[in-house]
């Protein structure tokens, strides 16, 4: 190998060394962090899955890397923590790509010269944005996605160390869909813009930094979380700080409640 060129490989090579070990101080905290994040509107409403990996740069079979193989894997583990895989029904043919991909991006760089390569693993949810409300506008997005692992390898442990950091990133997809898709922390689904729920969405608006809260149409007051209280629509709402500036201004205590 010509000495300039080599100088040029070991450059980006330490480049991406940096970047990964960047990544592995950022990422120290990481997984946890997404193990106990908050619920995510866009992993709700999947009905299954399609599994999708994609490899560029080196051959994978040329490194040991069967993509079926782990293809397959990452549907058993999918459909182990309850989520449906996509099974395509032979002699259907489907015009219409919409349903949810969850994407495993493989990227890798064979440098036989130095006994070593590079690769990046990145795994992403891509589903069916709707655009408006008829939902007649749609295109597909990545809407999730994990931190990508960059590392260098000897070439023949590049195969095993991209099946860990794919499987592992599923590993992170499944707990943050289970977050999500919890009972008790349940959220609409981040596609369902129908007229019925973007109405329900500002009833449950009630004055911030009151005790009490009436309707300008009514003579009778309430506290915030009272059932009467949820139902009046935010453009009528007023909030008092005591039972006696309500019972000043006209009101009188709910008998649901008893403010």
């Amino acid at each position: 190998m010509k000495p300039e060129k080599c100088h040029l490989i070991l450059g980006v090579v330490t480049g991406i060394l940096c970047v990964a070990a960047l990544g592995q101080i950022e990422r120290s905290g990481f997984d946890e962090l997404m193990l106990i994040a908050p619920a995510n509107p866009v992993l709700t409403g999947i009905k299954q899955l399609d599994v999708v990996i994609t490899t560029r740069g080196t051959d994978p079979n040329k490194i040991g890397l069967d993509s079926n193989r782990l293809k397959t894997e990452i549907e058993r583990r999918l459909e182990k923590a309850g989520i449906k895989v996509f099974v395509p029904k032979e002699g259907v043919t489907y015009k219409l790509d919409i349903g949810s991909n969850l994407k495993i991006s493989i990227e890798m760089l064979d440098m036989s010269d130095l006994r070593q390569g590079v690769f990046r693993v990145q795994t992403s949810l891509s589903r069916a944005v709707c655009l408006n409300e008829q939902r007649n506008l749609l295109f597909k997005a990545d809407v999730w996605t994990t931190k990508p692992v960059m590392q260098t390898e000897q070439l023949q442990n590049i195969s095993g160390k991209v099946t860990k950091a794919a499987l592992a990133q599923v590993e992170t997809f499944i707990q943050a869909y289970h977050t999500t898709n919890t009972v008790g922390s349940r959220l609409p689904d981040a596609n369902d813009t129908t007229p019925r729920e973007l109405s329900k969405a500002p009833r449950e608006k009630i004055v911030p930094g009151y005790k009490y809260v009436a309707s300008k149409n009514s003579d009778v007051f309430h506290t915030p979380n009272c059932r009467s209280a949820k139902r009046i629509s935010p453009e009528n709402i007023i909030g008092y700080n005591s039972r006696d500036d309500a019972i000043n201004a006209g009101k009188r205590p709910c008998k649901v409640c008893k403010p």
